[in-house]
């Protein structure tokens, strides 16, 4: 419970010191103060998810759909009919745990390059 006051009482304290350095601020002063600091940010919150679900709609769905298709298409072992005719070569389609690792050591090792260049 004490962290919870701990994180609205710095909230507050960073909401007063930007509507006291920038006074162009003021009506969003007034604004928080008729409201409240939890409704506004409630309100924030709801921005972000809805410009977060036209990004996953936009972007990020066709790219797995595109992906879905491609692994449907090239690969005939995750389609049902050869799942259910030979459930042993499931054993292929699904990545086992040291692939998972090796992908996550792999996509750690492209971010400190793309970040050091």
């Amino acid at each position: 419970m004490k962290f919870k006051d701990k994180v609205w009482k710095y909230a507050t304290v960073m909401v007063v010191l930007l509507v006291i350095l920038n006074p162009e601020m003021a009506e969003l002063a007034l604004f928080i103060d008729a409201i409240g600091l939890e409704m506004f940010l409630m309100l924030l919150e709801v921005q972000i998810v809805a410009i977060f679900s036209v990004f996953f709609s936009s972007k990020i769905k066709p790219a797995y759909i595109y992906v879905k298709n491609f692994c449907l298409r090239f690969l005939t072992i995750v389609s049902w009919k050869n799942i259910k005719e030979n459930p042993d070569s499931l054993m292929l389609a699904v990545p086992s745990p040291v692939m998972l690792m090796n992908a996550l050591v792999v996509s750690t090792l492209m971010g400190i390059i793309f970040y050091a260049h």
